[in-house]
């Protein structure tokens, strides 16, 4: 079995015991070696992230697939993956070669670490601190995928001036479809290089203060000073 690791945050962030970790200095997350951001955005911000209160810790996060395009990093993680296993040995096979039964379970991989790192960038870039095992804690449910393009019927249209009628094929606009688990997702038909919506329960952290805040709240008393 091959195991690849992506290196959200460096391995010295982590300590025992119930800890934090420090929130990143850059908001495009990058895995180790992979070339793709968790977004496409100019400022590297997840857009279409909704954070829900649950507790003092715990919150409920959802993602929006059509303003959150995650179809480029799923690329880059899953070209990642296949390409460390194509440098393995695989019995009966020849070298370069990965097993046709082994692809469901790359794919498997790559949406669940995407909706990983966008689960941690949504909540640091909402001024929440994860738990060390907070990544490892997060549960998936409601996974939205768009379908593929299905063609309209073809209509017909009339050039000008002329009797001569050209035929037009018009696609329709796609339904997102949604499903309880991942794993209904992916047997749906996800591919990798496609985004897609989720909500993220379980997820665990430390609420910070939003230091903006603090600093309007300090100037406006020196004001009244």
């Amino acid at each position: 079995m091959i195991i690849v690791v992506a290196a959200a945050t460096s391995a010295t962030a982590f300590q025992y015991g119930r800890t934090v970790q420090p929130v990143r200095q850059t908001t495009l997350l990058r895995a180790e070696e992979w070339t793709g951001e968790v977004v496409n955005s100019e400022d590297g911000r997840i857009r279409g992230c909704t954070v829900t209160p649950v507790s003092e810790t715990e919150f409920t996060i959802q993602i929006d697939g059509n303003e959150a395009d995650l179809g480029n990093f799923g690329v880059a993680v899953y070209k990642k993956i296949t390409s460390d296993a194509k440098r393995q040995n695989f019995q009966g096979f020849r070298p370069g070669t990965i097993p046709p039964h082994l692809l469901p379970t790359y794919r498997a991989f790559a949406m669940d670490e995407v909706a990983r790192e966008a689960t941690i960038e949504a909540m640091q870039q909402n001024n929440i601190r994860p738990f060390e095992a907070a990544r490892s804690d997060f549960v998936f449910e409601q996974v939205s995928i768009p379908p593929k393009p299905v063609k309209k019927k073809k209509g017909k249209k009339k050039k000008k001036n002329t009797d001569q009628e050209i035929v037009v094929e018009e696609q329709a606009e796609p339904v997102w479809q949604t499903f309880d688990t991942m794993q209904e997702a992916l047997k749906a038909g996800w591919e990798p290089g496609q985004s897609f919506s989720f909500v993220a329960t379980k997820c665990k952290g430390q609420q910070l203060k939003d230091v903006n805040m603090d600093a309007s709240e300090s100037l406006a008393s020196l004001q009244n000073e």
